[in-house]
């Protein structure tokens, strides 16, 4: 599936509501009211079996009765008429069905029913089904299918969940707030599935700036950790899980959901109220950009309560330099002491508010800067109004600030006066920790974001022949009728992944008496997110850490970083990392080494590492322990995240007697396309990019190498010379289309050096045989119409050729390849 039909569930140009009713508290009835209240400029029609009018509208019997086929079909019935209505719809010709009725039918002869005519409407009819249980909400197109008390604004929040039950609350706040939404879906039963369609859509969706979603479980990771990541990399997502549950089972599946989360660049929050408040300040005021927070208020009690709930969540109060402490003395009372929190006093005013605020948005080191008001101090609506001037005034000069956020500044003695979103930016929080725990939040997305997509460093691989000798001994065993390794086949294993046990080793390597690091590394197999790594405390560091931290292979440098940075676990470690050098780099790059073994060799479905020691600057397994199992899909395609295709890598000889390397890009690769960037002139750039690129940026750098196998390829080319080193030649790429997931988009960029030997058809013939083996029906690229070299190679290959209907000077190139 793909996103495709979804833009009919938020801007439909016809809508039917069937089980439409005038029956007072029924779903038909409850719907219709807010459909017809909703302000919907398109065709909107009821469709009721009995009646030819409710609520003084004209209704149709059937769906076939229509004057046209509607494009959104909404579906209020009871749950027995379901099935026959999801066929219906599906000839009719309707793109998206939301089933509104809260339950499938209970019988099981009935639910079998059911469940053939969702597949026979989706697989045969392409209808995209939601429900049942499901609503959604389209502000900016008039359309709301919730049955909220509260009708959402239009605004910059999107959100997707699971159960309409949280709804009511989150449109209140939002509401009261001055925040709205670009759409909400909430997917009801059997909704999941369209999840990753809905994040797709959410990439390119401009009126979408914060995405929030509710759920409870996922069944299939790795489509919803794909999408969340290709979304996560252009705007905020923010996800609230519930069912954290107190055994240990669900504590932890619990971890797994958080390891999951980061791993893809989601934000979790703990709760509801979290989430509103997370959600107000990256909507309105954008991610925080440190974890130095000014308070400044007319009650010291408020700035202490501020204070405290950012030192508890480990924030840093920043400190004012000495131009700042000079500046403020004015500002406070006879006696005052510039510090931080900062008492401007009880009859602080809008003018000393103002003078404050603008000192500190020039202070260095503060990252935020809290303005709290007093409701025993003067009127908030004057000091709201004299702060939205100065931050207006300060941002008119272009100039970096810090983020502002306020608490009991809302204007609410004058609404005129209440700050609005995007004009100035500043969210406003009912209390001070809902704020210092907000602006802690926002700092935590940014870090994990920028954590990221660091450039990771480089762990030495095992080489093609140490591969296959451990693949080679696994399979004999398994053979043999062996689950279990013996002594000396576990140490072959371990030695070609550059892995070390102490108790395997034919001489001592460490010294007598080594470190225990209180830590082991065991694996598991989860039912929804496949092969994990957990990095557990034990001993004395169980009682202190208790929770494992949990790692989805496959892992670089970077992202093991990542996943262990949030936890107490991480500070420990870059404390014991202090007197001895080296530990917690050596823990990531043989955390790193681990998830190479068990994403090349799945049958391994059991092995620990128990316990790590250090000594002589050695890290290893004091005990291994392995099991094996036969399997019936590898180990890549059991993990969430799709690993790096090796299968791909290939080399081609060359007649002058040179070899090129081909295969897929890696994240490591980073400095490489920075540098080959500079190789190229100002006109190959604009070919490439369609418009003038002076540099690569690191981020545009990462989003280049560190790619998603599973919904795109990169195709990177060296060239060996004898006894020269590797050359960089180029790179071909295909992507996924967000909007349709039987197209694929490519581009090929060559160096100069590269040219004249062929390579240009080499690398399209391996982008069309990738394209046809992801399943992929047509392959099409944008090219400059200046650019006959790359147009003449595309006719050559087959594809058909025609200017593009939005731009003249682009041409598209299309081949069919089905």
């Amino acid at each position: 599936m793909s996103s495709r039909h979804l833009r009919y569930l938020f801007n439909p140009a016809s809508v039917a509501l069937i089980g439409a009713s005038e029956r007072p508290g029924s779903l038909g009835e409850a719907l219709a009211q807010k459909l017809a209240a909703g302000g919907f400029t398109g065709r909107l029609y009821w469709v009721n079996r009995r009646h030819h009018q409710v609520g003084g509208r004209l209704a149709y019997q059937r769906l076939s009765d229509l004057p046209d086929a509607p494009e959104l079909a909404i579906i209020a019935t009871p749950a027995p008429a379901i099935p026959k209505l999801l066929i219906e719809a599906g000839r009719r010709g309707v793109k998206v069905v939301v089933i509104a009725t809260p339950s499938c039918p209970a019988r099981d002869d009935q639910a079998a029913v059911f469940h053939r005519a969702w597949r026979k409407a989706t697989l045969d009819y392409g209808v995209r089904v939601l429900g049942p249980g499901a609503g959604f909400s389209a502000p900016r197109a008039g359309l709301n299918g919730l049955v909220t008390p509260q009708t959402p604004a239009p605004g910059a929040l999107a959100l997707i969940s699971q159960s309409q039950a949280a709804l009511a609350p989150l449109i209140g706040w939002a509401n009261a707030q001055g925040l709205g939404f670009s759409w909400i879906a909430s997917v009801g039963e059997r909704g999941e599935s369209v999840i990753p369609d809905l994040l797709d859509d959410l990439i390119d969706e401009a009126d979408s700036r914060v995405v929030l979603l509710l759920l409870e479980d996922i069944e299939r990771a790795r489509p919803f950790l794909s999408a969340a990541r290709a979304l996560g990399r252009v705007k905020p997502v923010l996800a609230l899980r519930v069912g954290r549950g107190g055994d240990a089972a669900p504590r932890q599946r619990d971890a797994l959901y958080d390891a999951a989360f980061r791993r893809v660049g989601l934000l979790r929050l703990p709760s509801l109220r979290d989430l509103f408040s997370t959600a107000a300040l990256l909507a309105l005021a954008g991610p925080a950009l440190g974890d130095r927070l000014a308070v400044v208020g007319n009650s010291r009690w408020l700035g202490v309560l501020a204070a405290d709930a950012l030192l508890a969540e480990n924030g840093h109060l920043g400190r004012f330099g000495e131009a700042t402490v000079h500046a403020l003395r004015p500002l406070l009372p006879d006696g005052g002491l510039v510090e931080n929190p900062l008492d401007l006093g009880a009859d602080a005013g809008a003018e000393r508010y103002a003078a404050a605020l603008n000192i500190l948005l020039g202070e260095r080191d503060a990252d935020g800067v809290l303005l709290l008001h007093s409701a025993v101090g003067r009127a908030s609506a004057e000091t709201a109004a004299a702060v939205s001037e100065t931050v207006r005034r300060w941002d008119e000069r272009g100039e970096m600030r810090p983020r502002i956020l306020t608490v009991g500044l809302d204007g609410e003695s004058d609404p005129a006066l209440r700050p609005r979103p995007r004009d100035p930016h500043i969210p406003n929080y009912e209390t001070p920790e809902d704020a210092a725990r907000a602006f802690l939040q926002g700092w935590r997305h940014q870090q994990n974001r920028i954590g990221l997509m660091a450039t990771p460093g480089v762990v030495p691989e095992p080489s093609n022949a140490e591969r296959t000798t451990a693949r080679q001994r696994v399979e004999s065993a398994l053979a043999e009728g062996r689950d279990v390794l013996e002594t000396a086949e576990i140490a072959v294993l371990l030695r070609a992944y550059g892995l070390r046990a102490a108790s395997l080793e034919p001489e001592p390597l460490l010294a007598d008496r080594p470190e225990s690091m209180a830590l082991r590394i065991r694996l598991i197999e989860d039912a929804v997110f496949g092969p994990v790594l957990l990095l557990e405390p034990v001993g004395w560091a169980g009682v202190a850490f208790e929770a494992a931290v949990a790692l989805l292979p496959p892992l670089d440098l970077a992202v093991a970083r990542e996943a262990i940075r949030p936890t107490p676990l991480y500070r420990w470690l870059c404390d014991a990392q202090a007197a001895t050098p080296d530990r917690l780099d050596r823990l990531l790059a043989l955390l790193v080494k681990v998830s190479r073994l068990i994403v090349d060799l799945g049958e391994i479905v059991e092995l620990e590492l128990n316990p790590l020691v250090m000594a002589d600057g050695e890290l290893a397994a004091s005990a291994v322990r392995i099991r094996l199992a036969a399997v019936e899909s590898p180990a890549h395609e059991r993990l969430a995240i799709r690993p790096y295709p090796r299968e791909l890598e290939e080399t081609v000889p060359l007649p002058d007697g040179s070899t090129l390397l081909i295969r897929p890009v890696r994240a490591e690769d980073e400095p490489i396309f920075v540098e080959s960037f500079k190789q190229l002139s100002t006109e190959e750039v604009r070919m490439r990019f369609m418009h003038t690129v002076k540099e690569l940026t690191h981020e545009e750098a990462a989003r280049l190498t560190q790619i998603d196998y599973d919904r795109e390829m990169a195709l990177v080319v060296f060239r060996q010379r004898s006894g020269q080193p590797l050359e960089s030649c180029g790179v071909a790429r295909l992507m996924r289309d967000l909007h349709d997931s039987g197209r694929a988009e490519f581009a090929i960029v060559l160096l100069r050096a590269a040219t004249g030997i062929g390579l240009g058809g080499l690398l399209v013939r391996r982008l069309i045989r990738h394209a046809r083996a992801r399943g992929f029906r047509e392959l099409f690229g944008e090219i400059l119409r200046e650019n006959e070299p790359m147009l003449a190679l595309c006719r050559a290959m087959g594809f058909g050729v025609a200017v593009c209907p939005d731009d003249a000077g682009v041409m598209i190139a299309r081949l069919p390849l089905v």
